[in-house]
């Protein structure tokens, strides 16, 4: 019997799927594009998955996000949005479904589950691989900022008239933002 088409399309793994299914446990599906970071979390049900919540990182950027949408602090930002958006949902615990990503101490993926855990959803992963508080913040980001004065890097934040090195306070603002207003509970 040759294998499922997803599995031969390097899209799915069975095994990985068929535990979290026997869990009969929701769980935050986390997936990173070129430009944005996407989170939900998905139930199973006789029909198919069914996503409860959602968010993405284009969503920080309504919130006032001006920096990237692909780097930690926004990875961390977009788990504590979906977090919020879940507050009402009355979830227990949930899993950390990281796909056919290969898991990396400090990598997005983990960025997104902090935020979720720090945001008050209960997910199921080893807090030791999270990025540390300094890289969440983006203090990396304005430190090589600093270091950046000409050049195409933060080119794009320069014509828009944005300091580069004030990443970290307006990650804060933006936190401040999220916990304290209420959501779009939209999907």
């Amino acid at each position: 019997m040759s294998p499922l088409r997803r599995r031969r399309e390097g899209l799915t793994d069975y095994r990985k799927r068929k535990k979290f299914i026997q869990s009969r446990l929701p769980r935050v599906v986390c997936r990173i594009s070129n430009k944005y970071i996407t989170a939900a979390i998905v139930t199973v049900d006789q029909k198919g998955d069914k996503t409860i919540a959602s968010a993405t990182s284009k969503e920080l950027s309504d919130l006032g996000w001006h920096f990237g949408l692909n780097n930690v602090p926004a990875s961390y930002l977009t788990g504590c949005l979906l977090a919020k958006k879940a507050s009402s949902l009355n979830l227990g615990e949930v899993i950390l479904d990281i796909g056919l990503y290969t898991p990396t101490k400090g990598n997005r993926l983990f960025a997104l589950a902090k935020g979720c855990v720090d945001s008050g959803l209960k997910v199921l992963f080893n807090e030791s691989v999270a990025p540390s508080e300094e890289r969440i913040r983006g203090d990396h980001l304005a430190e090589f900022a600093g270091s950046q004065q000409t050049g195409v890097a933060f080119s794009r934040l320069r014509g828009a008239s944005v300091n580069p090195k004030l990443i970290t306070e307006e990650f804060n603002s933006l936190m401040a933002t999220i916990k304290g207003s209420e959501v779009s509970k939209r999907v």
